[in-house]
């Protein structure tokens, strides 16, 4: 077993800039898509499900139904944290995480 394998994707449509890590890639009509790259950590993982509903099943966040369905999996779904107007939403959400999954927030 071989650790530490590194991906490159390069991209016609960016002029072939080379691009490390996980990359998710699907059919022209959507009806198919694939993770390239090593193996993706917990860290990218929700990411890249969501990326796959967003392009290949779009249809299942258009109604309004959809939509809370996901915000209670993600309740920060469709919200721009990086908005210093979401500093509380952020905060919030954080704090519940760190006491949800009991992680330690000292370090």
């Amino acid at each position: 077993m071989q650790a530490g394998i590194r991906v490159q994707a390069i991209k016609k449509a960016d002029r072939g800039a080379v691009y490390f890590g996980t990359e998710v890639f699907s059919s022209a009509d959507r009806s198919i898509a694939a993770l390239l790259g090593a193996s993706p950590g917990a860290s990218v993982s929700v990411n890249i499900a969501l990326e796959v509903v967003q392009t290949c099943l779009p249809h299942l966040l258009t109604s309004a139904e959809g939509q809370e369905r996901m915000r209670r999996m993600i309740p920060t779904f469709d919200q721009a944290l990086k908005q210093s107007g979401h500093a509380a939403l952020f905060e919030r959400t954080s704090r519940e995480a760190t006491e949800r999954l009991q992680l330690n927030s000292k370090n």
